[in-house]
């Protein structure tokens, strides 16, 4: 299936999937998620035995993305309300930042 193309606005800066070279089973935090693209993306590379945590300042795109993640049936991802001074993730729980 292809990523649930209203979780692409046209405001990346790039493809931070490249480098990440991401492994099933990974968890992948996103810093400002926005509608979950690279989320989704992450999501399908860490299967289902992965999570991905996507980190957004603003409610109205944790909407969005919640939404998109619904409509798609996509399970291993969340998203949460956060500032990147002050995330909501415990220490050491992390395998990928992107």
């Amino acid at each position: 299936n292809d990523v649930n193309e209203s979780a692409d606005l046209g405001l990346g800066c790039g493809n931070p999937l490249v480098a990440a070279k991401l492994q099933p089973g990974e968890v992948v935090v996103d810093l400002g998620s926005g509608a979950g693209i690279d989320c989704f993306i992450a999501a399908k590379q860490v299967g289902p035995t992965g999570h991905v945590l996507g980190v957004d300042m603003t409610p109205e795109m944790l909407g969005k993305a919640r939404e998109n993640a619904k409509k798609d049936k996509v399970e291993n991802v969340t998203f949460r309300l956060g500032e990147i001074e002050h995330l909501p993730v415990g220490d050491g729980v992390v395998d990928c930042l992107i």
